[in-house]
């Protein structure tokens, strides 16, 4: 094999393997750095944002329409939420499930 023909395979193998090793280390390397950047942006910005106090108006609309229809209190009546209880979707029969 020439040196050029060496030179050739070590540059196609060193992309093939290096680029997607090189790609793997940065996104690994970089994602708690941008979670961290998004936590701080979150924790600036407040909890009590316009979008949250919009989006608890909705919510709170929401549950005001349930009320006046009635649906609450057969929602409220037909999920019993005990400790052992299986969880149940409105007019469909309790199954049980397999635990894993």
């Amino acid at each position: 094999m020439d040196p050029v023909e060496a030179t050739v395979a070590v540059l196609i193998t060193a992309m093939v393997l290096g680029i997607p090793l090189f790609g793997l280390t940065i996104r690994f390397s970089l994602k708690p750095v941008m979670e961290a950047f998004i936590r701080l942006r979150e924790a600036q910005m407040g909890s009590n944002s316009a979008e949250t106090a919009r989006l608890a108006a909705r919510v709170a609309r929401l549950e005001g329409i349930l009320d006046s229809h009635g649906i609450t209190e057969e929602v409220r009546s037909s999920l019993s939420l005990s400790s052992g209880a299986p969880e149940r979707v409105l007019g469909s029969p309790v199954k049980d499930r397999e635990r894993v």
